[in-house]
C-alpha cells in the first residue's frame, strides 16, 4: 500500500483509485457509524475521495495514509449527518430497513447483526471507537489521534462499550430485543 501512497502522492490517479478500491469496505463501514442510508454514506466516501486526492501532497507520513483518510471521512460524515439532522429527513431506506431484513447471503446474516447491533445501541462516539478498535485494528493511541482523544479516555469508552456489550449479551439480548413472554 506504501508505494500506491506514494504513487498517489505524484498526482498518480490510478494509485489512488487503488488505494480507495481497498479501504472501500472500511470507509463504507465507518461511515455506516454515523450515516445511516446508503446514498448518503456513498456521497460521504465520494466526498472524502475528492478532498484526500486534492490534499494527498498535504500527507507527511505515507505509512499514515490510512489514518489520514479516515479523520477526512470522519469530518466528512459528521458534516453530512449535521446537514441532515436540520433538515430531519426520514429516507425511504430507514423505513424499509425496519421492515424486512434483506440478506441473500446468508453466511453473512449473523455479521450484519452483529454489526448492526452495534449501530443501535451505542452512541455515535461510542461506535466510532469500536470500529476503529475491532474492526480496523487501530491501537487506543492511533484512535485518539484520528478522533482528536486523549488515549486514556480512548480506553476507558472501550472498556465501558465492552462492559455494556457484555451486560447484555448475559441478559440474552433482552435490553436490545426486549423481553419474550
Amino acid at each position: 500500500m506504501d508505494e500506491l501512497v506514494k504513487k498517489a502522492r505524484q498526482g498518480d490517479k490510478k494509485a489512488f483509485t487503488e488505494l480507495i478500491l481497498l479501504l472501500k469496505a472500511d470507509l463504507y463501514k465507518i461511515a455506516k457509524t454515523r450515516i445511516k442510508n446508503d446514498e448518503d454514506i456513498y456521497d460521504v466516501i465520494q466526498e472524502t475521495m475528492i478532498i484526500a486526492f486534492n490534499s494527498i501532497k498535504k500527507l507527511k507520513k505515507i505509512e499514515s495514509f490510512k489514518p489520514w483518510i479516515i479523520k477526512i471521512l470522519i469530518n466528512t460524515s459528521n458534516s453530512t449527518y449535521k446537514k441532515a439532522s436540520k433538515n430531519k429527513i426520514i429516507s425511504l431506506e430507514k423505513v424499509e430497513a425496519y421492515s424486512s431484513l434483506n440478506c441473500s447471503d446468508y453466511d453473512n446474516v449473523e455479521a450484519i447483526l452483529d454489526f448492526n447491533f452495534i449501530l443501535k445501541n451505542f452512541k455515535y462516539e461510542d461506535r466510532i471507537i469500536i470500529i476503529l478498535f475491532y474492526v480496523e485494528k487501530f491501537t487506543d493511541k492511533e484512535i485518539g489521534k484520528i478522533l482528536k482523544l486523549k488515549e486514556n479516555t480512548v480506553k476507558t469508552r472501550r472498556a465501558r462499550i465492552k462492559e455494556k456489550m457484555k451486560n447484555i449479551l448475559k441478559e440474552g439480548g433482552q435490553e436490545l430485543y426486549g423481553s419474550i413472554g
